[in-house]
């Protein structure tokens, strides 16, 4: 038995992820990480964020990303999946956009902030128009494991 995830593992680890690091390209090649909130949903990953951030315009240059989901404290419990994608932009209003914002209101409900009480400058950043983003990747650029799953490593 290997320590990589099989296909079901993976997308009940990606379904249940709270939250995806997305790797992007800077203009002068530095890669650039953000945190983001994600859904898995139909072989593929999808995040919203504000239309005028930096990951917006990396993608827009260079589509191709790497990002990652992980969890566990203990060593044992280490599980992480690092995809290599290719980023596309959703149409605001496609039907997989309506999915999406459904999929993504019901997956964070109870961890939204209340941006009434944010600061200006926060209430400005959020404010703005979103770019819906699909990741896709193949199996070939998957990357996972999960230490518990080394024969004789349990608790």
């Amino acid at each position: 038995m290997g320590v990589k995830l099989d296909e079901p593992e993976l997308g009940e680890f990606l379904t249940s992820g709270h939250t995806l690091i997305l790797a992007t390209t800077r203009q002068s090649g530095e890669p650039f990480l953000t945190p983001v909130w994600y859904v898995y949903a139909n072989g593929a990953i999808y995040f919203s964020t504000p239309a005028k951030t930096a990951k917006v315009q990396h993608i827009k240059r260079n589509p191709r990303v790497c990002c990652m989901v992980e969890d566990g404290e203990r060593w044992v419990d280490l599980r992480a999946a690092v995809l290599n994608c290719d980023a596309h932009f959703v149409a605001d209003d496609s039907a997989e956009a309506q999915e999406f914002a459904k999929l993504i209101a019901s997956k964070y409900a109870a961890f939204r902030p209340k941006l009434k009480a944010a600061p200006k400058t926060t209430k400005k950043h959020y404010s703005g128009s979103n770019a819906l983003i699909k990741l896709t990747f193949a199996e070939s650029e998957v990357r996972s494991w999960y230490n518990r799953k080394i024969r004789g490593m349990t608790d």
